[in-house]
């Protein structure tokens, strides 16, 4: 869950400041009159395909892209558009209801504006039409933010007849009929389906409740890419349906984290997810030997038919991590009988929950030759459904709006919580929370995140260790042109004064804005030297309490504390990490700052941390309504010394002068990027710059000195380090052009060593001859001439308008 965050924002950024900038090409529906006419001034959904099929205006629609083979954008609104006959695309569309988004609420997952809502809009066939076909023109199509309700078909695909490629987010199909495919049907052409976030419910057919397809195509099987992804499935078909969703001809169906439940078939012959060929090893098979089924993270409870999952030797079928039991009938069945002795069926099972007791209803059956594999499967076969899972959660913010079954988390060897695997590593679950196994958690190992069975993963708390940090320039913390605390801050103060941004995002950039104005004033207040500013929150993981409520990882609802660990290296030599060689060290300073909200990370000397040593801080959270709630993390810091920083100068020389200027270049140049040594205890007076053994400061070196300038310094020696053999220069510079008549500008280089002998980038020093210029008004040490200010004033109207 937390590895998105920062996405969506930048999303979000991105997507404001383009619709902006570029020019709306949507075709907006501003009716729910199912019209068809060129003369009306009203567009309907009807009338908007139309428009974007042949590339101009019609009737009150515009004429969206018309780009040649582009695809249009079709804009509905909240409310419902019901249907006198079927929707013909023949053009690639997308076609979007009413963005499901409440953008003055943080969502209850992701905790990131904006908030998911329910489905706003539905387009009905009022169970007299088929809602959507492709079939002719063979289209790509893409629906999102929909319901299509009570569609109907006396032949093929209730809601969707489909023969072009086609991709369904947060599309719920509701109580649609056909003869076959009550939901959806897939004709000859259509390559690839993907439907994810979507409920499928109350579907009814004879033949696939839910989905159909067309086996072959003038006697060829029909290769496809199917993608199910995050849908809840339920509630479909009835006791005359011979299947709810059957895949035949070359499908790579790949089915993740979807609940499919409660769902009928026929009871003495029917099965809910069908992958045989429906023929005998001798005749022509409607499935071919290549074609793959995937099956992972899948809640598959409640069903009631002769086989929830049918199966034979044809393909490859991967199972894993999937609650399938407490079904009706088989869970799992061989398509030509007992399976007990069938060798080479193209099964493969890992960590599955299933009953594999011949006599317990919703039985798997499986060949003991995959039972000979090390599967790992959990057999429930004495364990009740009501003691592993809670009973189906209606659909709310706390689920995305998806019908689901929570786990329960009896923390015992019987339930589907934490079962070991780590397969499901950064993947979603049905709510779109990342699962992750890969956090390390050095001090409570047993802790660790491992795979829950089934379509949800529970959260936990979870303070995770972080390893490799290091302290970065506390000038680029506030001013990095990417993710500086100052750049940031007067970014969104932009945003929000600016009249053209959508009003919507107002909410977002207040708080974004708030928080980077906050993070500028405390850690100012709070700099140290070579600090490293850690958010305990940022990697961590939330509770979620029994309501299946997350708890947002915030002040509100967690204790932080922090104490100091030590000194030590980490062994990753076994398989198992662990702390060695720890000795304490108080010079390491661990400290919580609630009003910066950071852990702030530091030392009282200014030691740079060995290559192998970390100085590590031990980190705790604890829920502030459940203290048995807790847990504790290591913070794994290694301290380096930051580049100085040199930056350009400017200087004037006077034409036909034997003027001799004299230039302090540091004055303009700093070691800032450290913070400030009077926060050490032990050398709170430390210098900025380096200087020898004698104290003497020789810390600048010249690069590329022209050869018609002499430069003088008040002293010199070598310079630090490797550097040695060059020769550094201290105090001020005096510089003299050698003919007073030269016309010619002059510039060279230099770079800065600090107090430790690390060098700075290069900077450019010019020198400006009056002889190009009518302007002899140029100051040095940085100082702005009137070209300065120009150049700030482009910079400004740059920044505006960007």
């Amino acid at each position: 869950m937390q590895n998105y965050k920062k996405g969506i924002l930048t999303l979000m950024i991105l997507s404001a400041m383009s619709l902006m900038a570029a020019e709306d090409k949507t075709i907006y529906v501003n009716t729910f009159e199912d019209i068809d006419s060129d003369s009306s001034a009203k567009c309907s959904l009807r009338m908007a395909l139309k428009a974007a099929a042949a590339n101009k205006a019609y009737g009150g629609c515009s004429a969206g892209n018309t780009v040649a083979s582009s695809t249009d954008t079709i804009q509905l609104e909240a409310g419902t558009y019901n249907l006198s006959s079927e929707l013909v695309p023949t053009s690639q569309v997308i076609i979007k209801g009413k963005e499901a988004l409440d953008y003055t609420q943080k969502d209850a997952i992701t905790q990131q504006y904006p908030a998911l809502t329910a489905v706003k809009t539905v387009i009905s066939g009022q169970n007299n039409v088929r809602i959507l076909n492709t079939t002719n023109a063979k289209s790509a199509l893409t629906l999102n933010d929909l319901e299509l309700r009570q569609g109907h078909s006396s032949d093929r695909g209730g809601a969707l007849y489909l023969g072009g490629s086609t991709t369904l987010n947060r599309v719920n199909i509701l109580n649609s009929s056909a003869a076959n495919g009550g939901a959806i049907y897939l004709e000859n052409g259509t390559s690839a389906v993907t439907i994810s976030n979507s409920l499928i419910q109350g579907n009814t057919a004879s033949t696939n409740a839910v989905l159909g397809m067309a086996c072959r195509d003038f006697g060829v099987l029909n290769p496809r890419t199917l993608t199910l992804t995050n849908n809840s499935i339920i509630q479909n078909g009835g006791a005359s349906s011979d299947s709810v969703l059957t895949f035949c001809g070359t499908p790579t169906a790949t089915l993740t984290a979807n609940t499919i439940a409660l769902n009928t078939a026929n009871p003495t012959s029917g099965s809910i997810i069908k992958f045989s060929s429906d023929q005998s090893n001798s005749q022509s098979s409607n499935l071919d030997a290549s074609s793959n089924l995937t099956l992972e993270n899948n809640t598959i409870v409640k069903n009631t038919a002769f086989s929830t999952f049918l199966y034979d030797k044809t393909g490859t079928k991967r199972l894993t991590l999937n609650a399938l039991f407490a079904n009706t009938g088989k869970s799992c069945r061989y398509a030509y009988g007992d399976a007990k002795s069938e060798t080479s069926t193209g099964l493969n099972l890992s960590y599955n929950a299933l009953v594999l007791s011949a006599a317990k209803e919703g039985q798997c059956d499986v060949g003991n030759e995959v039972l000979a594999t090390q599967h790992n499967t959990i057999d429930v076969s004495t364990t009740s459904f009501s003691s592993l899972f809670e009973d189906l959660r209606a659909g709310d913010k706390n689920t995305n709006y998806l019908p689901v079954y929570f786990p329960r988390n009896n923390q015992n060897q019987s339930d589907l919580v934490d079962v070991g695997s780590t397969s499901c590593n950064a993947k979603n679950d049905q709510r779109g929370i990342q699962r992750i196994t890969d956090a390390t958690l050095l001090l409570n190992p047993a802790a660790a995140n491992s795979c829950d069975i089934g379509s949800i993963e529970l959260l936990k708390l979870t303070a995770s260790d972080l390893k490799n940090l290091t302290n970065t320039s506390l000038v680029d913390l506030f001013t990095n042109t990417n993710s500086g605390y100052e750049t940031l801050r007067d970014s969104y103060k932009k945003l929000i004064e600016d009249s053209a941004t959508d009003p919507k995002f107002l909410p977002l950039y207040r708080d974004e804005f708030q928080k980077y104005s906050d993070l500028v004033t405390n850690t100012k207040a709070n700099l140290k030297y070579r600090a490293i500013y850690v958010d305990p929150f940022a990697k961590s993981f939330a509770n979620e309490n029994a309501a299946h409520e997350i708890q947002p990882l915030n002040l509100e609802n967690y204790n932080v504390s922090v104490q100091r660990f030590g000194i030590g290296t980490l062994n990753n030599s076994s398989s198992t990490a662990s702390v060695i060689k720890l000795r304490d060290d108080a010079n390491l300073q661990c400290e919580w700052n609630p009003t910066l909200k950071r852990i702030i990370i530091s030392r009282k000397d200014d030691t740079i941390t060995q290559a192998d040593e970390y100085n590590i801080c031990q980190y705790t959270l604890t829920s502030k309504t459940d203290s048995s709630s807790q847990s504790s993390g290591l913070l794994f810091a290694q301290f380096v010394n930051i580049k100085p920083i040199a930056k350009d100068d400017e200087y004037s020389l006077q034409y036909g002068s034997s003027q001799e200027i004299s230039v302090n270049l540091l004055s303009n140049d700093s070691d800032d990027g450290d913070g400030p040594s009077s926060t050490l205890t032990s050398n709170p007076n430390k210098p900025k710059f380096y200087r020898n053994d004698d104290g003497a400061e020789l810390a600048v070196s010249l690069i590329d000195v022209p050869s018609g300038i002499t430069i003088v310094a008040d002293r010199t020696g070598n310079c630090p380090g490797d550097d040695i053999a060059n020769l550094c220069y201290g105090g001020n510079l005096r510089i003299q052009v050698k003919n007073n008549f030269s016309p010619f500008n002059y510039s060279f280089k230099y770079v800065i060593y600090d107090a430790e002998g690390l060098k700075s980038e290069q900077a450019t020093v010019k020198l400006v001859n009056t002889a190009t210029t009518t302007n002899d008004s140029r100051g040095g040490g940085g100082s702005l001439g009137v070209f300065g200010v120009i150049g700030l004033m482009g910079l400004a109207l740059y920044r505006r308008f960007k």
